[in-house]
């Protein structure tokens, strides 16, 4: 238990004891992680067959672990951690099931996690939102909230989730969004008791990444990706400006969320020709189609996301 807002020391202290926890696990329990079976829709799916996958187990929990000795005893961070968790688990089980889940039963499990997130998030929190671009906020009705904040968490679950296609592009591009949510909230002292949990998690992410870089010996599958989508969502709430969901994630919207536009309208439609010549995910795209190798998808992906995130940062 650490005074807010949290020294350099202190900061740097939990940076690096969940970068090492989940170092060390990476390199002692990797043998319990299961092997992964290809990607069949994917491009170049077949690459990651043989790969140690659902690795999200092994930063996942420690980092939550880090997260929760850090931090104040507040049970709204304690259920945070919780469901973080709980989506990891989901993920996993969907990673290691006999026959894969389907669209339906991974949805409803997404939108119960959601909303129990969302929950959580009215329930304790007070305070009016803020549009800092602007430099002003507002204040929205409980079951307003709600909604929106269920929306936020299922679609940043899917869309991060979509984008885990690529070496090292999910855990690079949401330590970016992580560590811009925390240069805004350290700003705005706006984040309060879930900022070692955020820091926490990008240790983990760094730690990860070192076994993801391309060409990658590690997966971190849906038990990775979907639990990182919560805690990108939930950042976003604790940081009291979730409008900046948008700029500080955008790479993960445009490459998820086309995929999830593209397949909606084939299917609500059959209009077949909607996004015809654009290969979904955008990742895939780039790789297929301008002939990007899997760094340099990495690096420009990343570098967009950074200067955005940036100018942002400069505007307010």
């Amino acid at each position: 238990m650490f005074a807010l807002p949290l020294s350099g020391f202190t900061s740097a202290l939990i940076l690096s004891s969940s970068f090492a926890l989940c170092f060390f696990l990476f390199l002692k329990a990797s043998r319990v992680l299961p092997l992964d079976r290809g990607r069949e829709l994917a491009f170049a799916g077949a690459a990651s067959k043989g790969k140690r996958t659902s690795a999200g187990l092994l930063f996942v929990i420690p980092a939550c672990a880090v997260a929760a000795i850090f931090s104040r005893f507040d049970t709204e961070i304690y259920l945070y951690l919780l469901l973080v968790v709980l989506e990891m688990l989901a993920g996993y089980l969907d990673d290691n099931s006999k026959y894969p889940w389907g669209e339906l039963k991974k949805g409803l499990i997404d939108l119960f996690i959601s909303a129990l997130a969302a929950y959580v998030f009215v329930y304790f929190q007070n305070t009016p939102f803020m549009l800092p671009v602007f430099g002003t906020s507002f204040s929205l009705p409980p079951l307003i909230t709600f909604l929106l904040a269920t929306a936020l968490v299922w679609g940043s679950v899917n869309v991060v989730n979509i984008t885990d296609g690529v070496d090292g592009l999910s855990a690079s591009l949401g330590s970016i969004t992580l560590a811009s949510f925390l240069v805004f909230s350290n700003k705005y002292f706006t984040m309060g008791d879930f900022q070692p949990v955020v820091l926490a998690f990008l240790g983990g992410l760094l730690a990860y990444l070192f076994f993801n870089a391309s060409p990658s010996t590690h997966l971190m599958g849906d038990a990775g990706s979907r639990a990182l989508g919560v805690l990108i969502a939930i950042t976003a709430l604790k940081s009291q400006a979730p409008l900046l969901f948008i700029p500080f994630a955008l790479v993960f919207i445009l490459d998820g969320a086309s995929s999830m536009l593209k397949l909606t309208v084939l299917r609500v439609t059959n209009f077949k020709s909607f996004m015809a010549n654009i290969r979904t995910p955008l990742h895939d795209h780039v790789r297929k189609n301008l002939l990007y190798s899997d760094p340099q998808t990495v690096t420009r992906f990343c570098l967009f996301q950074f200067l955005i995130s940036a100018l942002v940062m400069l505007l307010i």
